[in-house]
């Protein structure tokens, strides 16, 4: 088995039998059209498309990085980008260890530190991390000289910005919180006490003040989250380890008696590892991978007589590598790619009105290096727009990079499921993210003659251009975490002479 699959197994595995609902047979597919051509017919679109801003020149915000020698694309960037407020909030990392909290509104004169965290000795944490919008708080993980890793909170300034509870005494960053997450219009995150012998997780909520942060529940020992998980309503469902049940799918309503396992699929302590969990309607669907019944595609309303198989999807670990992407409107997209014939096979699934689960193949992608072994199409990233599904295809290799990345796009009709652009990132250390704009994306492509730079698509080929040149030439600016603040997309990327900065582009209505 070739490296990448493998990787892509395992990811599977880490984050994440029983009888059930009947699967429908996949209904014929229609021949797919040649890559390139503009989708005609289509199915049905979620609403109409939205009002199209005019895109502005892309400029650096400001150097909020000291100026380096030798900058390169392994320097250090804005991180954690989010909207609150109305304006831009990020995190900057440094080489002497120290980090600050910044704010942004667009201008070099409006963007400044929040405030400064320095660096801990008893930790190699990036601090600053993790921000998360709640009204009129803005939560995050950072530390100062006489605490480690701690839960903060800020209004947006610098005297409003503090510490919510010291949760382990000292500067000892080991318990730091993480997944912050808003459910029902409280803060729930996760905190890991190791132990001497095995440690246990615990779940937490918070108001943002010290009294209201409290101990949910502690999960037990040996207890650890994986990070694969899905809001439905108010109720999360996310995939955990515990010594008792394995790998298995829980849910949680921020109260100790609504935390708690949704189904023991696979009984004792032998594990389902749920996987690529997805939501359509008020169902969770997702994906399990055990050695005694291969993989399998499972539906669950939170409930564990709810909790049903659809169907398998391969009986071993060599059959197809199966992956859900959320789609527009009322449908979820399973793809399955085959090792025999290195081809991907692309499916809509849908809840009829009596809860009966359709599923009906749209497509089989084409691959050009379908005849040279190790060329596995693997899913990458996704997002929605216009009422379209875009996704990224990794060709896999021997190797850890990919042999060609490829963005595509469907309605859900086999005439409306075309190649867009080609290729995104082929480092195994950079993968191109897809952003929704309107409807159209942005995300990064290199086109001919030059490097990696930041495109925008609405799935036509007279739509899909480059946005800019930020590195002129071959040069890459490797663009990443598109965040949209009103008016304005702000993002990162790396140019010759800066590094990896804070960079904005506007919109013109």
């Amino acid at each position: 088995m070739d490296a990448w699959r493998s990787a892509v197994l395992l990811c599977s595995l880490m984050v994440g039998c029983g009888g059930g609902l009947g699967s429908e047979t996949p209904t014929p597919e229609s021949e797919l059209p040649p890559a390139g051509v503009p989708a005609g017919g289509g199915g049905d679109r979620a609403s109409a498309p939205p009002a199209r801003p005019t895109l502005g020149t892309a400029h650096l915000v400001k150097d909020v990085f000291p100026p380096s020698d030798r900058p390169s694309r392994t320097d250090p960037g804005p991180s954690s980008l989010v909207d609150f407020q109305g304006r831009l909030f990020f995190a900057t990392h440094y080489e002497d260890g120290t980090h600050a909290l910044w704010a942004s509104d667009g201008t070099e004169a409006g963007t400044a530190r929040v405030k400064d965290f320095p660096a801990l000795a008893d930790t190699t944490t990036d601090l600053v991390t993790e921000l998360t919008p709640l009204g009129s708080q803005l939560f995050f993980v950072a530390g100062d000289a006489a605490h480690g890793p701690e839960l903060w909170v800020t209004d947006g300034t610098s005297g409003g910005t503090r510490q919510v509870k010291e949760l382990t005494p000292g500067t000892g960053g080991d318990s730091a919180p993480y997944k912050l997450t808003v459910v029902g219009g409280q803060l729930l995150f996760f905190r890991y006490i190791p132990g001497t012998d095995s440690g246990h997780t615990e779940l937490w909520r918070s108001d943002g003040t010290e009294a209201g942060t409290v101990l949910v529940r502690d999960m037990g020992p040996d207890s650890s989250l994986s990070f694969s998980q899905v809001l439905v309503g108010n109720t999360l469902f996310f995939v955990f380890t515990d010594a008792e049940h394995g790998t298995e799918l829980w849910r949680t309503d921020g109260t100790a008696e609504g935390t708690v396992l949704v189904k023991d699929i696979q009984a004792g302590p032998a594990s389902a590892y749920p996987a690529h969990l997805q939501k359509l309607g008020t169902s969770v669907f997702f994906l399990t991978s055990t050695p005694s019944y291969g993989s399998e595609l499972w539906r669950t309303d939170g409930t564990s007589e709810g909790t049903v198989r659809v169907r398998e999807l391969s009986a071993d670990s060599d059959g197809p590598i199966p992956n859900l992407m959320e789609g527009p409107g009322s449908q979820l997209f399973l793809t399955l790619s085959t090792p025999s014939d290195h081809l991907l096979r692309l499916s809509s699934l849908t809840v009829d009105d009596a809860g009966a689960v359709q599923e009906r193949l749209v497509a089989t992608l084409p691959n050009a290096f379908s005849e040279q072994p190790d060329s596995d199409p693997l899913i990458g990233t996704s997002t929605v727009a216009g009422g379209r599904l875009f996704f990224s295809v990794n060709i896999s290799s021997s190797g850890p990079a990919p042999r060609d990345v490829q963005l595509w796009m469907t309605d859900g009709t086999a005439n409306g499921t075309q190649q867009v652009s080609r290729p995104l990132s082929l480092s195994d250390e950079f993968q191109s993210e897809l952003f929704t704009l309107d409807d159209r994306i942005l995300y990064s492509n290199i086109g001919e003659g030059q490097g990696l730079e930041p495109w925008v698509s609405d799935g036509t080929a007279e739509g899909t251009r480059q946005l800019q040149d930020l590195a002129p030439g071959q040069d890459f600016s490797y663009p990443h975490d598109f965040t949209r603040v009103g008016a304005s997309v702000y993002f990162t990327a790396y140019t010759p002479g800066h590094g990896a900065e804070l960079w904005v582009l506007p919109l013109r209505e």
